[in-house]
């Protein structure tokens, strides 16, 4: 970048000094070279800033503030341009030994209306540019969060659709119903309450950890009716209500560490959800069908889309010491 805006100062200044028939070599295209590199670093450095503010910003939000947001960057510029613009003529009459009497004058009157108009105009062009960049940038992530969800909900669908969790639920409970009709009740409103979540939260972007904690646990707690002792879930995290996360991000990969992993009651699956500073952590000892050294499946895959589009960070995976790990960025509720 530092590059690019050496290369257009040195030429806008020449094509600027070149139209005014002074000598490119003349200290006073020195001078507007520097000045205009600093105007020009101001200007990229204020538009990266409102860039960050609202990029992730959804379209709705961007209305209301891009019109502010663009008076005041068109203001701001124009502003410190003049400063550094009249900063450089007044070093320009001292190196040329010119009577700074006449500063003021020869500013308001000539240099003003002749130099610093060209680089208005400049001004302004460009904030129209940056700005429809922003706009359009943010529609096309919106228009990809909405893709990545219907992706979601047709995942959603699928799993729904999908017998094999459903009948080996069903199929536990009819071994139990004679058993314990206490315990058999308690499994079935878990298993409502599994399928109730994931149809309200399929068209959501956040949802209180708190909440995912307590679905994991009634998803994990129908696996553990099957599985007994093979399987075991210890959950570490100090206040949740404080946070959000994206919904059925936990459970994901729960059902990914269940899905690659054999169990036994001699090497029992142990998977444990934890808080690592800005991240929860999903953690499970691995004793796999097959390596997984990284992240496979659609679901794993969407979820590592759906955290860039939302968030716009990355989900961290790392496996060591026999453990497959993996971090999920989190949000302030």
């Amino acid at each position: 970048m530092i590059i690019a805006v050496l290369l257009f100062s040195i030429i806008y200044t020449w094509f600027i000094k070149r139209g005014e028939g002074t000598d490119i070599f003349d200290i006073s295209v020195i001078v507007m070279t520097v000045s205009n590199i600093f105007t020009v670093l101001f200007i990229v450095s204020l538009f990266f800033k409102i860039q960050a503010d609202n990029i992730k910003k959804p379209v709705s939000e961007l209305k209301k503030k891009l019109i502010p947001s663009f008076v005041f960057f068109v203001l701001s510029a124009v502003v410190v341009s003049l400063f550094i613009f009249s900063l450089s003529d007044y070093v320009l009459f001292l190196l040329k030994g010119w009577d700074t009497r006449n500063f003021v004058e020869n500013l308001l009157y000539k240099d003003i209306p002749g130099t610093f108009s060209s680089l208005f105009i400049g001004i302004f062009v460009a904030s129209v540019i940056f700005f429809y960049e922003i706009w359009r940038q943010s529609i096309n992530r919106e228009q990809k969060l909405r893709e990545e969800n219907l992706r979601f909900r047709y995942g959603n669908l699928k799993a729904q659709v999908n017998p094999h969790f459903l009948f080996n639920s069903l199929n536990t409970f009819s071994e139990m119903v004679y058993e314990d009709a206490r315990k058999t009740d308690i499994c079935i409103q878990k298993l409502a309450s599994v399928y109730r979540y994931i149809l309200e939260n399929e068209n959501v972007d956040w949802v209180p950890l708190d909440v995912e904690i307590e679905f994991v646990k009634n998803y994990f707690g129908l696996r553990k009716e099957r599985d007994g002792e093979k399987i075991t879930l210890e959950v570490r995290i100090e206040n949740p209500e404080k946070f959000k996360i994206i919904p059925i991000s936990l459970q994901i990969l729960v059902e990914n560490a269940l899905k690659h992993n054999i169990a036994s009651q001699a090497r029992p699956l142990e998977i444990s959800i934890y808080r690592e500073g800005r991240y929860i952590v999903v953690a499970n000892t691995m004793n796999s069908k097959t390596v997984l050294c990284r992240p496979s499946g659609i679901g794993l895959a969407n979820l590592r889309e759906r955290i860039k589009l939302v968030m716009g960070k990355e989900i961290v995976i790392n496996q060591e010491n026999s453990r497959f790990i993996v971090k999920l960025p989190l949000e302030n509720n």
